[in-house]
């Protein structure tokens, strides 16, 4: 017993003891090797042990991997072969890491593979050939990886895929073939990828989506096809995607969508579609996606928009429709459903009107952006009720005046942009400068609202405008009700004349007095004065002299107050 037990700790001992590392290499770890440097077809010579179960290899120079350089490492995990100009893999180079989970052959110069290359790493999980000049993979070069989970392909030159390359790959999660020139995918090719969770194809050459195509990836939740050149996809394509959430079609070549595309996506949470050339949306193209937070549609060629598009959209915080000089109207229920939106953005497209109704319901909403149309007026009750917006942008636009209450009642607004307009400086704008004269710190001053004219006022700022302009009626304002009927009164005055009082106290009716230059009798108005004034000095001299009474009354109460302390503080007889 007693030497089973040395026997034990001995071998214990031993197994404790750090492997020699090699001279040209860093051992971090007692079982890795990270080596940099030295000839890649001279691996065997770096002298590393058998039992190392991570290597790291990189930045060595270029040249073939051979059949002897990784010779007797039956326990190695981890390989890392990236950065080193790898040209050419010999067939039998892997064949003794038969435990071997990670290899990593990023990044260099790789053109081709053996077909039996990776027959003997049955245990493999994670495989990155991504960065490297692949023109063709053979078909059966994954066969026998069963247990692959991760692949990457990405950034490499491949141009066609064999229908079977990815038959036995059923425990595949991810798999990553963007960055290539991919034309289209073959029927069957991902038949066999009921695990797959991730599937990249963006920037390829792809120009169509086919039927049938993904219809075996149920347990798929993010797919990126941006980046493409997809004219067209199938109807129903996505239906049987149910636990996908992030999708990405931007920067493709799309001008129509089927109708009802996304009718069973409920899991989506984010989505894109812009830069695309639509040319119009189908008025049925989502189903209930309560997830979904933001969509960006911008660079179309859309004219409008379906009533009441996005109405499933109940979640939607952000919405983008802009860069698309086509759209020149919207109808009055376009945004109807989005209650929760927070930012909406319709800058840099044609539009020159806008429905009065057009914000109706979207309580929630803080961010308008409306610059860079052609919006010559906005509807008085665009903005109304908007309890939460606090920015709003239409610079850039071809206003020449607002309604003086076209920004009333938006308690939380915190700027507004008007830069870049063709303002008429007349009569007609003065009722928005006195909104604009009470709110001098919401317009932004970066690039200030200037007038257009007429004449010398052209390029002053809207704030530089005089308050009051005897050619423009009313400049003290209206007057706060209707005026009475004005009597007729006979005034002192030249002979053949008859002046005109109305009947009132009003300052507009006093305006009117000296317009016509007449002048009142103020007597009245000084004996009141005067009264005032007396009446002033007597409370004056009341309160001086209830002061003074108050300030002998604390003296006195301070002297008996240290008297007290005095006598208290004597001693006793």
């Amino acid at each position: 017993m007693l030497r089973s037990t040395l026997l034990c700790a001995a071998l214990g001992l031993l197994r404790a003891q750090p492997f020699p590392c090699p001279p040209a290499c860093k051992c971090v770890f007692r079982d890795a090797a990270q080596c940099s440097g030295g000839d890649v077809a001279r691996l065997a010579e770096l002298g590393l042990p058998a039992n190392l179960t991570h290597i790291l290899l990189f930045r060595m120079g270029h040249g073939a991997l051979q059949n002897h350089s990784f010779s007797g490492m039956t326990v190695l995990q981890r390989l890392m072969l990236s950065d080193s100009h790898i040209v050419a893999i010999a067939p039998g180079t892997f064949h003794d890491l038969i435990k071997l989970k990670t290899l990593r052959l990023s990044r260099n110069k790789i053109t081709h593979l053996p077909a039996a290359l990776l027959d003997k790493i049955v245990l493999l999980e994670q495989l990155f050939l991504d960065r490297n000049e692949l023109k063709d993979i053979d078909q059966n070069m994954f066969h026998k990886l069963v247990n692959l989970q991760e692949l990457f392909l990405n950034q490499n030159q491949l141009s066609f895929l064999p229908a079977r390359l990815f038959t036995n790959l059923g425990n595949l999660k991810l798999l990553d073939l963007s960055e290539n020139n991919l034309t289209h995918l073959p029927q069957g090719l991902l038949g066999a990828q009921a695990k797959l969770e991730k599937l990249v194809l963006h920037s390829n050459q792809l120009i169509s989506l086919d039927a049938g195509l993904l219809s075996r990836l149920r347990a798929l939740k993010e797919l990126q096809l941006d980046r493409n050149h997809i004219r067209s996809i199938a109807s129903g394509a996505f239906d049987p995607l149910r636990s996908l959430s992030y999708l990405t079609l931007s920067r493709n070549h799309l001008e129509f969508l089927p109708s009802a595309l996304f009718l069973y996506s409920h899991n989506l949470t984010f989505l894109t579609l812009f830069e695309n050339p639509l040319e119009e949306l189908p008025e049925v193209l989502f189903g209930e996606l309560a997830g979904l937070r933001e969509l960006w549609l911008n660079c179309t060629r859309l004219r409008t928009l379906p009533a009441a598009a996005f109405r499933a959209l109940s979640g939607l915080r952000e919405f983008g429709l802009t860069l698309s000089p086509r759209l020149s109207a919207l109808p009055e229920d376009a945004f109807r459903g989005l209650g929760a939106l927070q930012v909406l953005a319709l800058h840099s497209n044609g539009l020159a009107a806008l429905p009065g109704a057009l914000l109706r319901g979207l309580d929630g909403l803080r961010r308008v952006s409306l610059r860079h149309n052609r919006l010559r007026a906005l509807p008085r009750a665009l903005f109304h009720h908007l309890r939460s917006l606090e920015r709003i942008e239409l610079e850039h636009n071809q206003l020449e005046a607002l309604p003086s209450d076209a920004f009333a009642d938006l308690p939380r607004l915190a700027e507004v942009l008007l830069g870049h307009n063709p303002w008429r400086c007349d009569c007609g704008l003065r009722p928005f400068l006195a909104w604009l004269r009470r709110h001098p710190g919401l317009v932004g001053r970066a690039e200030p609202p200037r007038c257009r004219g007429p004449g010398p006022r052209a390029g002053l700022p809207l704030w530089a405008l005089p308050e009051e302009e005897p050619q423009c009626p009313g400049t003290r304002g209206p007057p706060p009700r209707p005026a009475p009927a004005p009597t007729r009164v006979a005034l002192p005055a030249a002979p053949g004349h008859t002046a005109w009082v109305p009947d009132g106290s009003e300052p507009w009716a006093r305006t009117q007095l000296v317009a016509q230059g007449q002048r009142q009798d103020h007597s009245l108005f000084w004996g009141l004065y005067f009264l005032l004034l007396a009446t002033q000095a007597v409370i004056t001299g009341i309160i001086v002299f209830a002061m003074i009474k108050l300030g002998r009354l604390f003296r006195r109460l301070i002297r008996e107050r240290e008297l007290l302390f005095e006598s208290v503080g004597k001693p006793c007889n």
